[in-house]
């Protein structure tokens, strides 16, 4: 179609009111771009009427005949009246052998006192245009013109890709894939129940995580390690499960309760050790759920990065955390660290399995499971985020990812120069200002007295200071 389509309007001659209104609607949609044909403006004397109306329709040059229907004229087409008998029988035939035809539009300007459109018999069942009530013109001239230049308002998407876990043969986990996939729709017709809605989702997968406990057959060094990182494979669907669910719920900001998702990790140390009551066991058999537990909070503070919520990442990292072990009656109030999941049990099969000497096959694991959706560098800068925060606190967490990084530093921090930015994360130090931020910087610039420290053993690669990084007289600086 040219940026003009070409359009021939095919009305009742023989009233005026009609014939003006035709004619406003002509003026408008030229004004808009398309290339009108009416009698009024295009009929010359001495031409035959019928032969130039059969030939606008007949035309393979004219996208759309409009048909503008009033009593009067869809009386006319019945009867086989006039102009417009002659163009009915014109018409008709077209529409009747071209079943899909879209060429010609109703367009119904009265209805009668039913609330029926005055429609000939051979145009019913035709999706029409309802011009009839001049308060809505303005909305049905819009779905005109969109017809007319093929852009519709709503249309169809493309054909997506069939769900993953279809094809999956490890086990998918019904509820927590159903709570994602309904998360939208549920949210936006009731926001009310996001919270509800989240405690189901935690307590699905809590439950669901029980059926990954393993059994060993084998204390073999190799053998467990296997297990250990087959099992952890295993897990992939429910893990994805929750890296989408919450990736929807940090999109919303601060509409959920934090507390909730505090409360849930709170529990998840009770994961790496038995729920029963076993005289013996090793520490090594729940080293599947320490990776499960260190691995989802480092998604949880990469999908905060994403979605650039702030006071979730905030609250992940400076909330108190009331962990329960089984040997202590009381629960005492603990840093984020604790959640921190290092294993070794995995080394000797994983690189044998790979036939290298990884400096960590924990962190190399992570970075080959990272899904569709979530960046390498997102998961890095969790990790390297954790390891600052945990610094400047006097606390440790070693960012075991940190050799995987494909460009510099954590660009967090690199914006800490921009004032508007800073005010935005200054909650991630737990600082107030730029000056308590400063100071922070410097007085743990003169505590630490081995810069050098954090770096795996043998790497040329190393974990820059905090204070390297980040200028301590340009902080919050510029606008």
């Amino acid at each position: 179609m040219s940026n003009h389509p070409k359009v021939f309007i095919s009305y009742s001659w023989s009233n005026p009111d009609h014939e003006n209104w035709v004619v406003n609607l002509a003026e408008r949609l030229v004004a808009d771009g398309v290339d009108v044909t009416i009698d009024k403006w295009d009929l010359k004397e001495g031409q035959d009427k019928y032969t130039f109306m059969e030939s606008m329709v007949r035309s393979n040059d004219i996208q759309r005949v409009l048909i503008i229907l009033d009593k009067k004229y869809a009386d006319k087409a019945e009867q086989r009246a006039g102009g417009v008998g002659t163009e009915t029988q014109i018409i008709s035939p077209q529409i009747y052998e071209n079943v899909s035809q879209e060429k010609f539009i109703p367009i119904v300007t009265e209805k009668d006192d039913k609330g029926d459109a005055h429609m000939p018999t051979y145009l019913k069942g035709r999706i029409y245009l309802d011009f009839s009530e001049q308060t809505d013109f303005e909305n049905n001239y819009e779905n005109l013109l969109r017809n007319i230049f093929k852009r519709p308002a709503y249309s169809k998407p493309k054909i997506g890709t069939p769900p993953p876990y279809l094809f999956e043969d490890t086990p998918h986990h019904q509820k927590t894939s159903s709570l994602v996939r309904s998360f939208d729709n549920l949210v936006n017709k009731n926001p009310n129940r996001l919270n509800p809605m989240i405690r189901d989702f935690l307590d699905e997968y809590y439950t669901s995580i029980d059926e990954f406990v393993i059994t060993f057959t084998s204390r073999d060094t190799i053998e467990a390690g296997k297990t250990i990182c087959d099992n952890i494979q295993s897990y992939t669907p429910l893990r994805d499960d929750f890296i989408l669910f919450f990736d929807k719920v940090f999109k919303l900001g601060d509409q959920f309760d934090i507390d909730i998702l505090i409360h849930f990790l709170e529990r998840t140390p009770q994961l790496t050790y038995p729920r029963d009551e076993r005289g013996q066991w090793y520490d090594g058999d729940y080293d599947n759920f320490r990776f499960f537990v260190h691995e989802i909070f480092l998604y949880l503070i990469a999908l905060g990065l994403k979605n650039e919520n702030y006071m979730v990442i905030e609250e992940l990292l400076h909330s108190n955390y009331f962990f329960k072990s089984r040997y202590e009656d009381k629960a005492n109030p603990k840093h984020f660290t604790e959640l921190y999941g290092h294993i070794a049990s995995i080394k000797q099969y994983y690189n044998q399995a790979f036939s290298q000497n990884f400096f960590s096959p924990m962190a190399d694991l992570i970075i080959k499971r990272i899904p569709k959706g979530m960046s390498k560098d997102q998961l890095i800068d969790a990790d390297l985020l954790c390891h600052y925060v945990a610094e400047l606190s006097g606390s440790y967490w070693f960012p075991i990812t940190y050799i995987y990084r494909s460009r510099g530093n954590l660009d967090l921090l690199g914006k800490l120069v921009s004032q508007r930015f800073f005010e935005k994360v200054k909650g991630l130090f737990n600082v107030a200002n730029a000056e308590e931020f400063q100071n922070l910087l410097q007085s743990y610039k003169e505590q630490n007295k081995n810069p050098e420290r954090v770096s795996y053993s043998g790497s040329f690669d190393r974990v820059l200071p905090i204070y390297e990084i980040v200028e301590i007289d340009n902080v919050a600086t510029i606008r």
